[in-house]
């Protein structure tokens, strides 16, 4: 029975996550569908709307058939490298014969020519000078013009090159708004656009009538009902901005040497992150001074991130080479899905489903799984009002 892998966020999960997963299906020819999820907090260097096992029921609900945790620190990291941790699991469960991933020109052959061009060596320091991160910087001294999700899909070939040759990867083109769109549209708005509007139309106790019209058209209804109940209770969104004071203290508590140890710090910005923290009443403040040319919204959040969460430069570039640093910790799974015997049997990764499998855990995977076991904890204190939380560990698999 073939077996079709997708990595996501479901930031949150919507109609066009829904299509994602049943074109993947149905293009692959694969029965089932298992999806690697980010954890507590996104490639962009956000805490997750809601948290883990929440959009694991959405997603499952939605078509998937297994939910896995991306831990966060491959989740809080650059394309390559969360593509490649992706990936990696991905393969490392023994059962995926292919994935699929969304872009916005849904050719496969192009993307690999990208993947694998030989683009212009001048025009690539050229560019990586000017501070573009290394995918884009290759899409435009390859003269090509790619979407955000092109360049992500183009790591996501380069990475099952390399850790999974025997992978077959389709890519679907992306249908209705562009990812970062913030307006809504009327069934397949982007996950940004969804994000925006609960921002913006936010009241303490429900939702507005008006955005929940609109909403109604662009999220299945199971993940309406559950965000209007996480809103109601104080839950939903969590927000970088909530976690303000504890970022501003982790940074302001940092020497300038302890931050250059943080992954993605270069070039002398740590001394920015500590000057401007001193002056900043908030987190968007602090980030606003620090923001430059060289450096992208998205990759200062997530120095922002792993200062958090602990997570240092020398820890994420371990686990970027080393498979002792992978796991797949299974968030949940379909009821029928009798395919989770088989990847216990197959995996060459450790496998976790129950809270005693994280003692059987190799140094290194250890690490990984405690760092992600305290972003559960720190999300929480990005929700709106209540900031309570139940210990990552006491959450059984999720089985629908």
């Amino acid at each position: 029975m073939k077996t079709v892998g997708l990595i996501a966020e479901y930031d949150p999960f919507h109609n066009g996550h829904k299509y994602h997963i049943e074109e993947s299906k149905r293009i692959s020819g694969a029965e089932r569908a298992v999806v690697v999820m980010s954890a507590s907090f996104v490639q962009r260097g956000e805490p997750a709307c809601a948290d883990k096992f929440t959009r694991a029921e959405w997603a499952l609900e939605g078509g998937a058939d297994m939910v896995i945790e991306l831990p966060d620190l491959f989740s809080v990291s650059c394309a390559e490298r969360f593509a490649s941790g992706a990936v990696r699991i991905l393969s490392g469960t023994g059962i995926v014969d292919s994935i699929c991933f969304g872009s916005e020109t849904g050719d496969t052959e192009a993307l690999k020519r990208i993947a694998f061009s030989e683009p212009d060596e001048r025009l690539l320091s050229e560019k990586l000078g000017e501070g573009l991160p290394y995918p884009k910087a290759l899409a435009e001294a390859s003269g090509i013009k790619l979407g955000p999700n092109d360049i992500l899909g183009a790591e996501y070939i380069r990475a099952a090159s390399k850790y999974a040759p025997g992978m077959e990867v389709f890519s679907i083109q992306r249908m209705g708004s562009r990812y970062d769109d913030s307006e809504l549209a009327e069934e397949l708005s982007s996950a940004s656009a969804i994000r925006h509007a609960l921002k913006n139309y936010y009241g303490e106790t429900k939702m507005s009538p008006a955005v929940f019209d609109a909403l109604s058209r662009a999220l299945p209804r199971h993940v309406l009902n559950s965000i209007s109940e996480l809103m109601r209770t104080g839950s939903f969104p969590a927000s970088l901005g909530e976690l303000s004071e504890a970022a501003l203290y982790r940074i302001r508590a940092s020497s300038s040497e302890e931050l250059s140890k943080l992954p993605e710090v270069s070039e002398g910005v740590e001394n920015l992150f500590v000057r401007f923290a001193s002056s900043a009443d908030d987190i968007e403040g602090m980030l606003a001074g620090v923001k430059s040319k060289r450096y992208t919204m998205a990759r200062l959040k997530r120095i922002v991130c792993c200062s958090l969460l602990g997570i240092t430069k020398e820890l994420q570039d371990e686990a970027a080479v080393n498979d002792e640093a992978l796991y797949a910790r299974v968030i949940g799974v379909k009821k029928e899905a009798s395919f989770l015997l088989e990847m216990l049997n197959y995996a060459r990764i450790p496998v976790i489903v129950r809270s005693s499998d994280r003692e059987k855990l190799p140094p290194l995977a250890g690490r990984s799984e405690q760092i992600s076991a305290l972003a559960h904890r720190v999300r929480a204190l990005g929700q709106p009002y209540d900031k309570s939380v139940e210990q990552d560990a006491s959450h059984r698999l999720i089985v629908r």
